[in-house]
């Protein structure tokens, strides 16, 4: 009982973190642009709404994930945790390289904390479950 509350918890932080992401990037796109990117246009529009409705799909099968359980879902799970390492180790690229482009570096290396800490909660959340590591 402990364990799944456990991860329902992580699948919850997880929750959490993909639907502020989302909301940040489909509803205050020019915004997050501008104070995450330090510039918009439409490309950068077009594709921050794509990421924010990948991360739609992110929270939706994780609630999925809460009902139905983590039985057969080690792809979409590894997936996931492959998608935040590669996003955390992009933005602390800008932070060791002190190249920020348009925004200060202190904006790019709290999303690169964010996302690490999110990556080591799903990391821990697989080896829990699924005992590849």
């Amino acid at each position: 009982m402990f364990k799944k509350n456990i991860d329902n918890l992580i699948i919850i932080i997880n929750i959490i973190f993909f639907s502020y992401y989302a909301i940040q990037l489909l509803v205050f796109t020019d915004e997050f642009a501008l104070n995450n990117l330090g510039f918009f246009n439409h490309a950068v529009a077009g594709l921050s709404e794509i990421v924010g409705i990948i991360f739609v799909a992110f929270v939706l099968a994780y609630i999925i994930i809460i009902f139905r359980g983590i039985e057969k879902q080690l792809p979409f799970i590894f997936l996931i945790f492959i998608f935040q390492v590669l996003v955390s180790l992009n933005f602390w690229r800008y932070v060791f390289t002190n190249s920020p482009g348009e925004i200060d570096i202190k904006t790019i290396m709290i999303n690169a904390i964010i996302f690490s800490l999110i990556s080591i909660l799903n990391l821990i959340f697989i080896y829990r479950n699924l005992k590849i590591i």
